[in-house]
């Protein structure tokens, strides 16, 4: 069974390293079997990351939008999933971490991804819930 990516005009997607734009009104692609694939939408600008759980899913996004620096970029995750998973308690989440190793250990980065994403969530939880710091002036 292969993937649908339904896009709209001027939707991105990148399969294995291409992008493709949708020039029409909308558009179905079917994806028939493995490739790489990641939506514009799930694409973290490095600007934007900030946090442990940002790093490791950047991380994993250069191995799938960069092969040719998988080696470099494997090295990167390898850092700061370690951090990660010395960083939380939380089991379930601990389990998405394990799972998502194993998928980049497989070269699925699009499942890593998916596992991430729900880290993602539960870390900007948590850190919505930390009392705000006053600074003495």
């Amino acid at each position: 069974m292969g993937l649908n990516i339904r896009l709209l005009h001027g939707d991105k997607c990148v399969i294995n390293g291409a992008v493709i734009t949708c020039k029409s009104q909308r558009t179905t692609l079917s994806v028939e079997n493995f490739a790489q694939v990641i939506r514009a939408p799930e694409i973290l600008d490095e600007k934007d990351v900030s946090t442990p759980t940002e790093r490791v899913y950047f991380a994993v996004q250069l191995m799938l939008l960069e092969p040719a620096r998988h080696d470099h970029h494997r090295i990167f995750f390898n850092t700061v999933m370690a951090q990660l998973l010395y960083a939380f308690e939380n089991g379930e989440i601990l389990e998405l971490l394990h799972e998502a190793i194993s998928f980049v250990e497989e070269e699925d980065f699009y499942q890593a991804l998916k596992r991430l994403k729900r880290v993602l969530d539960y870390e900007k939880d948590l850190l919505g819930q930390m009392p705000a710091l006053e600074v003495a002036g």
